[in-house]
Parts: structure tokens; C-alpha cells; sequence
């Protein structure tokens, strides 16, 4: 009797520990991920030339945009 509810209890807080862990897990991956969102955005648009929200490929070619990243 004794060893089944020391058991039960040890499985209960392993349970409780793994859910707690596991929503701080979540909590800090949405942070990061919040943080370095613009980073990225930011990252392909210098990287492609063009607009990653709005997808502008008929935008300036290769040769304007780093005409105007050089302020010419």
C-alpha cells in the first residue's frame, strides 16, 4: 500500500515537473522567436532585394537596389 502511493506521488511530480518545464519551454521559444522575427525579415530583404511581407519581385533589379543601398 505504502510503496504504490510513493510511486504514484513520484510519477504526480515528474508529471507536474514535465508540464511546468515544458510551458516554460514554449513561453521562451515564443519570446525568441518574437525577438528575432524582424531580425530575420530584415536578413532576407538584404539578401534578395526585395520585400519579404509583400513578395515585390518586379521591384528594383540587383543593380538599382545597391545603387540606392549606397544612397547614388
Amino acid at each position: 500500500m505504502v510503496a504504490s502511493l510513493v510511486t504514484g506521488l513520484v510519477l504526480l511530480l515528474a508529471a507536474l515537473s514535465y508540464h511546468a518545464g515544458r510551458r516554460a519551454g514554449f513561453e521562451s521559444g515564443r519570446r525568441v522567436g518574437w525577438a528575432e522575427a524582424p531580425l530575420a525579415l530584415r536578413m532576407r530583404y538584404q539578401l534578395d532585394a526585395r520585400c519579404p511581407i509583400c513578395d515585390d519581385s518586379e521591384g528594383s533589379s540587383g543593380e538599382e537596389a545597391e545603387r540606392e543601398s549606397c544612397g547614388r
